[in-house]
């Protein structure tokens, strides 16, 4: 079992790299022939992807993952159990907000890549989920990670909120750049305030998302303990 879930990670750590890769090479092709003069800039917006920065995240976990089935026995240490927590939340909210809410964006033709946006934003959060409810090694994640996993994507949208009004976006003119249309305050009546409302929205998903991870961590590795107390009792 245990090989199995390390070749497993190794499968998907590797997956998701070779599609970041993919998407670069496919942006870098359209920015050049789009004739872009900041290209340094357009590369800095790529990275500047939550969808990015956390699938690169996961593909490090995956693999030290991968290495700690085969090299160790029994649970992984509490620090890793709380990176796993987080890379899995990370990736199954991401997966669940692309489907429901940016599938359906056009795409200029010269940047669809079904075959990367399928890994990263389905197939990969899928078995992130089924690798933390299934794989051994799990440990109890203590509750107060769940503070430290929202932190990183609170961070990155005021990253993203103070970043973007002083990058222009040469695609389309305008003096701004922002990486997802519900974070662009100019595409919507409501402005900023919608933008916070997307955000504290993302923020309780990402909260309740990391919440019951954890909890499902605890539970399952808390029951043999009680059956075992139970015994002593009887």
């Amino acid at each position: 079992m245990r090989r199995c879930f390390a070749a497993a990670r190794v499968l998907m750590g590797l997956a998701l790299v070779v599609a970041v890769a993919g998407r670069l090479q496919a942006y870098l092709r359209f920015w050049i022939e789009r004739g872009d003069r900041a290209i340094a800039v357009d590369v800095a917006n790529f990275f500047s992807y939550f969808t990015i920065q956390t699938s690169l995240f996961h593909a490090v976990v995956f693999g030290f993952g991968a290495w700690s089935l085969l090299a160790r026995r029994g649970a992984d240490p509490p620090w890793f159990g709380a990176l796993r927590a987080a890379a899995t939340t990370y990736t199954v909210t991401t997966g669940v907000v692309y489907n429901a809410l940016l599938r359906a964006l056009p795409q200029e033709a010269a940047l669809e890549q079904p075959w990367a946006n399928e890994v990263l934003h389905t197939i990969v959060p899928v078995y992130a989920l089924l690798d933390w409810l299934l794989a051994p090694g799990r440990s109890p994640v203590r509750w107060r990670a769940v503070a430290g996993i929202v932190v990183y994507p609170v961070l990155w949208a005021g990253y993203t909120l103070v970043r973007a009004p002083f990058v222009l976006d040469e695609g389309t003119g305008n003096p701004w750049w922002y990486p997802y249309p519900f974070l662009d305050p100019h595409g919507s009546a409501g402005g900023y305030g919608s933008v916070a409302v997307w955000i504290a929205v993302l923020a309780v998903a990402i909260t309740a998302t990391a919440s019951v991870l954890v909890g499902f961590s605890r539970l399952r590795t808390r029951a043999p303990a009680d059956d075992d107390g139970a015994e002593r009792r009887r």
